[in-house]
């Protein structure tokens, strides 16, 4: 079995590739921060489409997979890719928290609002932290 590691500069692992195959870092539940920006770095390298895939919300189309245009296609595609990702990367907790979702953005979304919070916790965190 061939295992390939392309690094960043902090000596952290981004890409870890398993026999021609690509796997992004694992999230261990510990400085989500870090792991969100070389998740982000990740998807983009994975394709403009698949990295939006997380910022724009998806519906899967009703109706059977021939008569959708190209385009929805491609969106679909991309949500499957980040999806996957995703899930790769996930530990087992996180994923029993999102392992319903359906789309890639929802999977974000929850990750972002569970581990971050809201714009007013974050507030109340940098308040408590300069007082």
């Amino acid at each position: 079995m061939l295992i390939t590691s392309f690094t960043n500069s902090s000596s952290s692992t981004l890409v870890k590739v398993v026999e021609g195959i690509k796997t992004p870092l694992k999230f261990d539940g510990l400085n989500f921060p870090m792991w969100k920006v070389e998740m982000t770095i990740f998807l983009r390298y994975l394709g403009s489409r698949v990295a939006k895939a997380v910022t724009k919300p998806f519906n899967v189309p009703i109706g059977d997979e021939d008569t959708w245009s190209d385009i929805f296609t491609k969106k679909f595609d991309a949500n499957a890719k980040a999806h996957y990702v995703l899930f790769q990367s996930l530990n087992n907790d996180d994923i029993a928290r999102v392992i319903h979702y359906k789309s890639a953005y929802e999977i974000w979304t929850h990750l972002v609002f569970t581990h971050e919070g809201t714009s007013q916790v974050k507030r109340a965190k940098i308040d408590f932290l300069c007082s």
